[in-house]
């Protein structure tokens, strides 16, 4: 068992007027030697654009034909009758723009631990548990799996396998080697409580049909076991780790520290026969932590296409024993055998820091990313941002810690403390449970996403509640300079001939109405505070980038040229105060500054997207506001 609106146009007479302004960037520099790795940031991108409900456990998988084609998932509180369903999110541009997609026995029953993958074929996989009947008429979780040969546009209709007994946590890989089982599909899943056993379904034929479970662990009754992330080796070698938690009455630990441990079973024949089990390490929980937003397990990846670090194996988890918790991390390189020694993944934190909610992957260069929850820029640690760290060595070092999200996130905000009713029949009675996001998934959910493309781009997906609800956020992040070899210059020999500065093109500034659109990420209405948060974003529709600084200017209210004095004189009265100009200035003349949102370039290039922008504005009266007449301006190349 698993341990525990939209955007709007300011106005009510015409639409936003659009303009931008900005200065001339740097010229280029002589060569130079080769950089250092490191991390660079795309804009933070809303994915769930589908309603103020909370969104969590959220999972994401690249597709190895494309890179520009991604599948999320994660369980929304979206049942029309009420409660909770798994959604799946597709895009086919690189994670810029997402199309959502519900299931009828999703919507009809309910579900949760939602899963996506590819196959090699290029087909998508989207799965989850579905609350439904089984043979006999009781209650239970059965999986359905969706398959959709269009980079998930479209769904074909569900396969099941029927909950008899229940399924719970079940995890999805592909076999994605050129070997001898090469497009199997494996999921492992927990059943059979209070045995707690582990087994393994396979598909041999890209998802239509499944065979299974093969058991690969038991916890004899005597301890609970959960199944984590599995994970397929260079030579088709199935891992499957799993994390064991004593629940037997009696031997459940009451306070203090409690002691869990990691264990990885293999299969070398496709997932018909496992080894026995391999201790790993050991995660501790502290059982008189009650504020602490734990996600559970700890998480896994493996290493299967580079060549100097080829097979390693990765493991992060939570963990409180340094105080606070934290994110440590650990691997393997004889195939999960052995493991290393738990080490932080950072040092030298401010004991009230508390970190939670790791993910982890590795690219094609065999670089590995983690990303987590982190709440170092909050004085309470209640609130977060998402965080990315990675590695080039092999997990020997990491780069510096690099801040992902745009905005804090606070989990306790009123969307997802926004409380629901469940019912369900419990031993012929009826139960009524009321839940909320924030106490049932206070971190967000079980686990995040994480996955690399073809090319080696990180696409996290996390629960981010900068709004107070939470929502599927995404970011396209590279590790510029992780595998190309070092300059003469850097290596010590002779600088190259060609360090004559490039004449910098000239730019000139120009409004940018036909050249970009407004995007909105869900409003913020503070009807105590009459405060409206607008959080914005400009993309780039041109052909040219755009450089910054780019600015937004409040010219006026409303449209005097065609009104009379009494339109003018209302407009005025009701007219909205900017609260977070970066000039100061409250009304007419009031700036905000979009430069410094260009995520991870020096320009927006055309089809990008800026990082949300938020304008504060303190309303008068709401249903009076006049429309606020703006102005956009920019740089842009200037014609030859």
């Amino acid at each position: 068992m698993t341990r525990e609106s939209l955007a709007t146009r300011i106005g009510t007479k015409a639409g936003w007027g659009l303009a931008l302004a900005a200065v001339a960037a740097v010229g280029a520099g002589a060569d130079a030697p080769a950089p250092k790795p490191k991390i660079v940031v795309g804009p933070n991108i809303l994915v769930s654009r589908d309603g103020d409900v909370p969104h969590v456990e959220l999972m994401v998988a690249t597709s190895p034909k494309s890179a520009k084609n991604l599948v999320g998932a994660g369980i929304t509180a979206t049942r029309p009758n009420g409660g909770w369903a798994c959604r799946a999110y597709s895009s086919t541009d690189g994670g810029a723009t997402w199309k959502a997609s519900e299931f009828a026995e999703q919507v009809k029953w309910g579900g949760g631990d939602p899963q996506v993958a590819f196959t090699p074929q290029g087909t998508a996989l989207f799965m989850a548990l579905t609350f439904g009947k089984s043979d006999k008429g009781k209650d239970c979780a059965s999986m359905h799996v969706w398959r959709s040969e269009d980079g998930g546009e479209n769904w074909e209709p569900a396969r099941e396998i029927r909950c008899d007994p229940s399924w719970d946590h079940e995890q999805v890989v592909v076999d994605t080697t050129k070997g001898r089982y090469s497009g199997r599909i494996y999921v492992g899943a927990l059943y059979d409580y209070p045995v707690y056993r582990v087994g393994v379904f396979r598909s041999e034929d890209d998802g239509r049909t499944w065979i299974g479970p093969v058991e690969a662990a038991n916890g004899g009754g005597t301890i609970g076991i959960n199944d984590v992330t599995p994970m397929v080796l260079s030579d088709g070698t199935l891992i499957v780790p799993y994390g064991d938690f004593p629940f037997l009455p009696e031997k459940r630990p009451t306070k203090g520290m409690a002691h869990e441990n990691f264990w990885t079973v293999a299969s070398t024949d496709g997932g018909v026969t496992f080894s026995a089990p391999r201790k790993g390490v050991t995660q501790d929980y502290n059982i008189d932590d009650k504020e602490s937003k734990v996600a559970g397990f700890g998480k896994f990846a493996a290493d299967t296409e580079s060549k100097k670090f080829r097979d390693r194996l990765y493991n992060v988890w939570e963990d409180a024993r340094f105080g606070n918790y934290r994110i440590l991390f650990s691997r393997s390189t004889d195939r999960g055998k052995t493991w290393s020694s738990p080490r932080l993944l950072e040092e030298n934190l401010a004991p009230a820091v508390k970190q939670w909610q790791p993910a982890i992957a590795v690219n094609k260069d065999g670089v590995v990313a983690v990303t987590w929850f982190d709440s170092r820029e909050d004085k309470e640690s209640k609130r977060y941002h998402q965080y990315l760290m990675a590695s080039v060595d092999g997990g020997d070092t990491f780069l510096p810690t690099t801040r992902i999200s745009s905005d804090l996130s606070d989990p306790n905000g009123t969307g997802n403390s926004q409380l629901a009713p469940m019912v369900w029949v419990h031993e012929g009675q009826i139960a009524l449970s009321v839940i909320s996001a924030a106490s049932r998934w206070g971190s967000g959910g079980d686990y995040m996403g994480l996955a690399a493309d073809k090319d080696g781009v990180f696409h996290p997906f996390w629960a981010d509640a900068r709004s107070g609800t939470f929502q599927i956020y995404t970011a396209n992040i590279r590790v510029d300079g992780a595998a190309k070899e070092a300059s003469p210059a850097a290596a010590g020999g002779v600088t190259p001939a060609s360090t004559k500065t490039a004449e910098q093109p000239s730019r000139v500034e120009t409004a940018l109405t036909d050249k970009v659109e407004f995007v909105f990420d869900p409003t913020l209405w503070d009807a105590g505070k009459k405060q409206l948060d607008i959080p914005v974003r400009l993309r780039n529709t041109s052909s040219q980038p755009i450089y910054a600084p780019i600015r937004i200017e409040i010219l006026g209210f409303g449209f005097p040229e065609y009104e009379n004095d009494d339109d003018k004189k209302r407009d005025a009265e009701n007219a909205p105060s900017a609260l977070n100009a970066s000039n100061g200035k409250a009304k007419e003349g009031a700036v905000f500054d979009l430069g410094g949102a260009i995520a991870g370039s020096d320009a927006l290039e055309p089809g990008a997207l800026t990082n949300p922008v938020v304008l504060k504005l303190q309303l008068v009266d709401p249903t009076k506001m006049p429309s606020v007449r703006l102005k956009a301006t920019g740089m842009v190349p200037a014609a030859r």
